[in-house]
């Protein structure tokens, strides 16, 4: 018995070290990552290629497709991490937000030193609040239904006549409150200053996603190009592009930024229209009987 269960154990652990890598990247749905020394030149090239084709699909609106070429370019050429946030932005135009926050999180662990790893965080906490505010609210519990109560017994009526009012002689006052408001309610704010919140937000998010973009791209061509001379035209005009949608991302989020304040600012100062209060009292005068009333804002 000793004899067999040996050989069992040995075929176990080389089972183990064989199927260990592919174990990790079912976990993680992303290739293992290697070193750019050990891709072949070929191997390059081919990745470039499929890369160029699913960044067409991307322009088309094709998200599928596009996800699919990406993930085939990293499989070849898998030391290329910078593939990750394009993959990220594309599962985020799709509306797949889970995904884009695990393809960037698989990013910041295999590339810790990346120049974008501040704005790859931000695109991580944008898209983890927008999930947040996306999850429905958990059901409150409904409260018990009030126990039922023994009717009162009826209260015998008085057959005596009512006495005859007396002459007012206390004042009436009462609250109206301003128009379109029950009395007594208190007057709201506008809606302005929201609507300046909301545009404010959606900018910061828009220049987020734009200069996650614009750093994907600058990325890529630095990959292809890493002296930075005799660069290929279609690479050196991505750099390019890339550092152009960088800068405007940023001003996009200060304008962003600087609307938000403003909204919020806006509403904490605004001053609500307050309650407007009348007076009524009983009026007697020599040929006249009537009500006066007066009116205070």
């Amino acid at each position: 018995m000793r004899s067999i269960r040996k050989p069992l154990l040995a075929l176990s652990l080389l089972a183990c070290v064989v199927a260990g890598p592919a174990l990790a990247q079912q976990t993680s749905g992303y290739p293992p990552p290697c070193e750019a020394s050990k891709v072949s030149k070929g191997d390059v090239d081919r990745a470039h290629t499929v890369f160029l084709s699913g960044k067409q699909f991307l322009e088309e609106s094709n998200y599928d497709k596009a996800i699919s070429y990406f993930k085939d370019a990293y499989t070849i050429d898998c030391s290329v991490h910078a593939i990750l946030p394009i993959i990220a932005t594309a599962y985020e135009r799709k509306g797949d937000k889970a995904e884009a926050v695990r393809a960037l999180e698989e990013y910041l662990k295999r590339a810790p030193n990346a120049p974008d790893h501040d704005v790859v965080e931000r695109r991580i906490k944008n898209l983890n609040d927008q999930l947040a505010r996306e999850q429905p609210a958990a059901p409150t519990a409904t409260s018990p239904p009030p126990a039922a109560t023994a009717a009162p017994a009826p209260t015998p009526t008085n057959t005596t006549p009512p006495a005859p009012p007396e002459a007012p002689t206390a004042q009436v006052t009462a609250s109206a409150a301003s128009p379109g408001a029950e009395a007594g309610a208190p007057s709201e704010h506008t809606v302005g200053p929201w609507v300046v919140v909301g545009v404010g937000a959606v900018a910061i998010i828009g220049g987020a996603v734009l200069e996650g973009i614009g750093a994907g791209d600058v990325s890529t061509a630095q990959q292809a190009c890493p002296t930075r001379q005799s660069c290929a035209k279609d690479v050196a005009s991505q750099g390019n592009d890339g550092r152009s949608k960088q800068l405007l991302g940023g001003i996009v989020i200060a304008a962003g930024a600087g609307a938000l304040a403003g909204g919020l600012i806006w509403h904490f100062l605004e001053k609500p229209a307050g309650a407007r209060t009348a007076r009524i009292a009983p009026m007697v005068a020599p040929g006249y009987a009537g009500l006066s009333i007066d009116q205070a804002f």
